[in-house]
């Protein structure tokens, strides 16, 4: 058959995924994003026996910290009720009106239904009583099982097929995502996301083909021709998702470079994540002494990162970048479609999680936000935590002082304003431990380097002589290359805590810091970055040569 025009086929494919063009909304199993009313839904939670748990270590060191929670309680991993509460928001989040909700706990699940039929019955009946039109599953469903569901419901109503749309906990949040996108690069990964998602599930578009072949006097001319036409979406979608990945591809090359300047300029970058809401914007604001970034209380405000110019307590300047909030179960449709996003992370100096204190779930969210961070290349990388909303907590005294006694935690309250000098001196301190510490002998001619490293270092020592300055000072491993390009020998005194490779005596061709980092992933612009050689002479001094 002939392949339609892709700029027509697209704008239908996209009709139907919002539910807005020439295709029945019926047919797709996905949350619209706009109507003029809002859609009644019903949320279903479901538990399965016990799941393994990702990093799980980090949860429980994070439960030990809050003092006065018991496991026992549930507190530290969300339960089918907070989930479902969670389920509740993010149905909020997208502009719909939850009717209610219902859960229950399986054995195994059913290969047709997910759930028993008791359930499905029960849910059935509440779709008749409440006029409800989308009924949500706080887990991802397959596609049979989409189908099968919205049948039984449609059906139990007494209209036709289709009539009541089921999607999953994964629809809603690209829905979100979709809502929330306001850049080209934030849109194009939520395209590429919900198009990845929606691949296996085109057949939902032409079932209405193949039921047409089961009523007769067609034979199996018309269910030919549904095959035949999924075949084309399933072409045109892929060849979409190719172009989709070549403009994100762009993108990232982009970012890149705008990564290289900033580290040609030796300002030091600190990456901010955490649990969608935990307040990452308003820390960063506070911390910047600006309102550039908007800080809203709504899940996933923040999708594209934003970049702000801090000022540490000694007067020199970092970059703070707010990212992508996660979530418990993010999907991984979004973890791959917003790879140029997160490489934010990836690149940063140092991690600056910041979590929710206040919430009862601060130890799961926690465990969630290192299941992410565990998924992408942060190894090595020094990690700082900050308790944000502390003024929210029924004792904040007690939790600052847990937060003094913990390692490598602060407290604050992003809102008011408490305890934010404190997080910028202990960005400080972190910082410190991801600079090399050296000592080298700047000439004369070179003097505007010295200037460099009051600005984005810190000087400890300085003595000067005939021939120029002997400097003791903490420098970022990004300006190692061009130190010892203008100064000649430099004795590193203690390698940057996140700095790898540098044992064992040999002399060797090395990258430090992010350069090192890209290298290990062999990037496209591996070619420009300056090697050095790097070659222990005893007592724990290095030399760059």
């Amino acid at each position: 058959m002939p392949l339609p025009d892709e700029d027509e086929w697209l704008a239908e494919f996209e009709g139907w995924i919002t539910g807005s063009g020439a295709r029945s909304e019926k047919d797709v199993a996905h949350v619209p994003v706009e109507e003029s009313d809002k859609e009644r839904v019903y949320l279903v939670g479901v538990q399965v026996k016990e799941r393994p748990k990702k990093g799980e270590d980090g949860g429980r060191a994070a439960e030990a910290l809050l003092q006065g929670r018991d496991e026992s309680s549930g507190v530290g991993k969300y339960t089918i009720h907070e989930s479902l509460e969670e389920l509740e928001r993010l149905a909020e989040a997208a502009g719909l009106e939850v009717a209610g909700s219902t859960y229950q706990m399986l054995q195994t699940v059913d290969p047709r239904t997910y759930i028993g039929s008791g359930k499905v019955d029960e849910i059935a009946a509440f779709v008749r009583a409440y006029e409800v039109d989308t009924v949500i599953f706080d887990d991802e469903l397959s596609p049979g099982q989409l189908r099968s569901l919205e049948r039984i419901l449609s059906k139990s109503r007494g209209e036709e097929e289709d009539s009541v749309r089921v999607c999953d906990r994964t629809a809603l949040i690209l829905d979100i995502f979709s809502q929330r996108a306001a850049t080209k690069e934030g849109m194009l990964q939520v395209e590429l996301a919900q198009h990845e998602y929606q691949l296996p599930r085109l057949t939902k578009m032409w079932s209405h083909l193949e039921r047409q072949a089961g009523r007769g006097g067609s034979g199996g001319a018309v269910k030919g021709m549904g095959e035949s036409q999924k075949a084309v979406d399933r072409y045109l979608l892929k060849k979409r998702m190719a172009s989709l990945r070549g403009q994100l591809e762009e993108v990232r090359k982009h970012r890149g470079l705008h990564r290289r300047r900033r580290e040609e300029n030796g300002m030091p970058v600190v990456a901010l994540v955490g649990y969608t809401n935990a307040g990452k914007s308003t820390l960063l604001n506070r911390l910047a002494g600006a309102e550039h970034v908007t800080a809203q209380d709504r899940l996933f405000e923040t999708l594209d990162p934003t970049t702000r110019r801090v000022r540490l307590p000694s007067g020199r300047e970092a970059l703070a970048t707010d990212t992508v909030g996660f979530i418990q179960r993010l999907p991984t449709q979004l973890v791959a479609a917003f790879r140029a996003t997160l490489e934010e992370i990836e690149e940063a100096d140092i991690i600056m999680h910041v979590v929710d204190i206040s919430s009862p779930l601060a130890a799961a969210q926690v465990e969630a936000v290192q299941s992410v961070l565990g998924e992408l290349d942060t190894v090595g990388i020094p990690q700082l935590i900050v308790w944000n909303k502390v003024d929210a907590c029924d004792d904040p005294r007690a939790v600052a002082g847990v937060a003094r006694r913990a390692t490598d935690t602060v407290w604050c309250s992003a809102r008011t304003g408490d305890n934010a000098g404190e997080v910028l001196a202990a960005i400080e301190r972190k910082l410190a431990e991801a600079c090399c510490r050296v000592k080298m002998l700047v000439p004369f001619a070179a003097g505007d380097l010295l200037s460099e490293m009051y600005e984005h270092g810190m000087v400890e020592e300085e003595e000067h002589g005939p021939e120029g300055t002997t400097v003791t000072a903490l420098v970022p491993t990004a300006m190692l290359g061009r130190v010892e390009a203008r100064v000649g020998e430099v004795e590193i005194l203690r390698p940057a805590r996140r700095a790898a490779g540098r044992e064992g005596g040999k002399k060797r061709k090395g990258k430090s810091g992010r350069a090192g980092r890209r290298a290990g992933r062999g990037r496209a612009d591996d070619d420009e970055e300056d090697g050095f050689d790097i070659a222990e002479e005893g007592d724990g001094v290095y030399v760059i040569s």
